[in-house]
This record gives structure tokens, sequence and C-alpha cells, in this order.
């Protein structure tokens, strides 16, 4: 037990430091954060001591790139690297932030990088207290891009794989402080022909060969601008998506340009309808869930929210692929009561509508756990129509705001919704509504 303790405590990672009173953005409390999909998320947030010291301890999920500061950007957010067991010490003065104390190999380096870069990001970042303009910003981004180089081949810490992320790094920030200073308010606007010789350089073939720039502070604000600028002005979508090399890429381009400020369901479907391809690694898909969720008003006539489900031979089915049929939909779980009283109505149902233009999903709304326990249930009840699983309460119960069941729910040939709450198969209403649409 001893031996077990000492070992997880050696898997914990601490980050401590101190918040300096004096024209602190930072108030109360401080947040720590991981890098997901190049964006900071909050893992946890401690109030700050009298004195401005804070300490976070934590296992981390992965070694690499996390942040401390405030969850809002332009409060000031700082990059750490972290392994397994180690200390980072971090003092923040208003929005910048530096390495104190004893440090890593890696964060070492990552100080040298944040001290050279300063000045850059707080001109480009944290414009509103800089008031720069490109007379003195690109000079100097004219200076440490020289001197970058140098400094890349200085990275030679013992960790292979931080030498190789922090080299792609000094690439990334370079860019992003370059491209981010000429999308914020100045004073003062250059002409392109005011710009340095950096910008002509900045865009190559082939720029992100990877999704390596996903797991930086700012990764995507900095791949999104960067297509930007490279694809030119007055570029379309599919020129900037061009620009881009992974699905993954361009998936988290169409999120980053197209659902800001999204406030309809319509517009959601159409961004699905047309880069919906790229939309497919599982945090997209979470997101998109959620977005989904929040814009989807459930009115009769209303397009449906469509979804897509194994079922018990794992082909995967959608609402959408029915459109021609009247559709019944019925949400259930193998451990809800009243769910299968409606078992015996429903299969007496199927058999009076055979032949006709209808399908009937049984969508499983049971945990990814109980799979089993739903395909004996198939077998042993002889369920016929068309059986989904949908592991848990997911994207149909967030949509149609099911939180209960059983629930059943009647479209019609076009895929608008009829009802969303309709009979059950044991009230004769269920039909009377299911043969009325098939005449229409």
């Amino acid at each position: 037990m001893l031996v077990s303790a000492l070992f997880a405590s050696a898997q914990m990672s601490q980050v401590t430091g101190i918040v300096k009173a004096e024209k602190a953005t930072i108030k109360e409390s401080i947040a720590l954060m991981k890098i997901e999909d190049g964006e900071p998320k909050v893992i946890a947030t401690t109030n700050l001591a009298e004195d401005g010291s804070f300490a976070f301890m934590f296992k981390p999920g992965y070694e690499g790139f996390y942040a401390v500061g405030s969850p809002d950007m332009m409060k000031g957010q700082f990059p750490v690297y972290l392994k397994p067991g180690d200390k980072a010490e971090v003092a923040f003065d208003n929005v910048n932030a530096e390495f104190t104390g004893e440090n890593t190999p890696e964060n070492t380096v990552l100080s040298k990088w944040a001290n050279l870069t300063k000045s850059l990001k707080r001109k480009s970042v944290y414009f509103m207290g800089s008031f720069s303009t490109y007379e003195d910003f690109f000079p100097e981004l004219t200076t440490v891009a020289g001197q970058t180089d140098a400094f890349r081949k200085n990275i030679k810490t013992k960790n292979a794989k931080f030498n190789a992320l922090m080299k792609d790094l000094t690439v990334y920030d370079m860019d992003f402080y370059a491209v981010n200073f000429l999308r914020t308010p100045r004073s003062k606007h250059p002409k392109v022909e005011d710009y340095p010789a950096y910008y002509s350089t900045m865009v190559v073939k082939n720029k992100f060969p990877n999704d390596q720039i996903l797991s930086t502070l700012y990764g995507k604000r900095a791949m999104s601008m960067y297509a930007e600028f490279a694809a030119g002005r007055g570029a379309d979508m599919n020129q900037i998506l061009s620009v881009l090399t992974t699905t993954t890429q361009k998936g988290e381009y169409v999120l980053y340009s197209q659902t800001m400020g999204m406030k309809s369901y319509d517009r959601y479907k159409r961004m699905v309808d047309e880069y919906g391809q790229y939309l497919q690694s599982p945090g997209q898909k979470k997101r998109l869930e959620e977005l989904s969720a929040a814009l989807y008003s459930t009115k009769t006539g209303g397009a449906a929210s469509d979804f897509e489900y194994p079922d018990h031979t794992g082909k995967m089915v959608s609402l959408s692929g029915q459109k021609g049929k009247v559709v019944l939909v019925d949400v259930w779980a193998t451990w809800c009561g009243p769910c299968k009283k409606e078992i015996p109505s429903l299969k007496q149902l199927e058999e009076e509508m055979h032949g006709k233009d209808i399908v009937i999903m049984s969508v499983s709304v049971d945990e990814a756990k109980d799979k089993e326990k739903w395909l004996k249930m198939i077998k042993d009840e002889n369920l016929k129509g068309v059986q989904l699983f949908a592991s848990g309460w997911s994207k149909i119960a967030k949509d149609y705001k099911i939180t209960g069941i059983p629930r059943f729910m009647v479209f019609d040939k076009k895929g608008n919704i009829v009802s969303v709450d309709a009979p059950r198969p044991s009230d004769p209403k269920l039909k009377e509504l299911l043969e009325a649409e098939l005449k229409k």
C-alpha cells in the first residue's frame, strides 16, 4: 500500500505561483486548463490567497502543453509543459507571466521562448493595453524572427517529443502574433506594401502536415487565421479549406468560422449538410450535438433533427435516410417497465402496417455497457422493425428534449415533424395518426 501511495504521489504534477496585486487582470480565482482541439479547457479553478498565491496538484491526462491563468484569453493565459510528477511555478503581472523558481528542462526552454516573444504577444494579443501600431510592431517582428532559427537549434532537452513540439510552437506562435496583429483594431493600419518580409515567408504549402498545432495554446485560432491569410482576401470557404491538410483541421476551421453567433437551427443544418464530411472527430461530434440541442426547436411541421445509430448488425442507420416514408420512432430501454409493456401493442401495430410506406425505428437509450442485454432482448422478444442502439441519452434525447421514456415520435414523408410526443401503440389514436399521414 505504501509503494502504491508513493507511486500515485509521483504521478501528480504541481503548478504553483502568484498573481501580483498591482494592476492584476486575474481577480479572486485562477484556472488550470488543458489544451483540447486547439483551445484551453478548464480542468480546475482555485481561489487566490490574500497574497495572490495559488496552487494546483493534479494527475496530467497527457504529456504536453497546459495553461494557467484566466478562462478569458484577454485577461492572461500562460502555457506550461507538464509530464506526470513535474512542478512548475509561475508569476503573473497584469496579463504577462513568467516562470519563477526551479523549472524542468522543458519549461526552462519554454520560459526562454516566452521571454523572447513577450513583447510581441503583448502587442499582438493584449493590444488594448499596448497601443502598438505597425510602425513599432513590424520592426520587432523582424528582429525576433531573425532570432528564431538560432533559438530552435538550441532546443536540445533529453525529451525528443518536447523538442519536436517546441520547434513547431516557435513557428505557430510567430505566425499567430503576426496575423493576429493585422486582425485587431489599431490607430494606424498598414498597407500590404508596408508588410515586412516575414509575411511573405509565412505561407508555405502543407504548412500543417499533422494536427500538432491543435495541441498548443491558441492552436485553433492560429491555424484558422493562417488559413484565411494564406488563402488571400476575398477567398471563399473552399479556398480556405484547401490550405489545410487533414480532415480534423478542416473540421475545426468550419466550427471556428461558422458557429460564432449561430442562432438558428436552419443555419446549423446547412453547415452540417455542406461540411459534415469534415466534422468527424469525437470532439467535433460532441460539440455538434451540444449545438444542435441548443438550437433545435421541436415544432410541428418543422424539419426533423437527424440522428444516426448502429442497428443490431452494426450497420449505421439514419432518420434522414427514411425520407419518402412515414416514420414512427420508439425511444425506449431494456430496463424501462412502461416501454416493455408497449411491446405487444407495437408488434400488433407493425403487423397491421405491414406493406405500407411506414418505417418503425426503435431506438434504445441503454448505456453502452448494456448492449448485450439489448441484443438479447431483441432475440428473445423477436423484435421487428429497425432496432438502433444510441448508447445512452445521446443526440436523439438532447435534440428532442427527452427526459422520460417511452417516447413515440412521428415524422412525415418529407422528413418533417408530425409529433414528437405521439400517443403510445396501446392507444388507437397512434394508428389513426399514422394512417392520416399515409394518405397525404
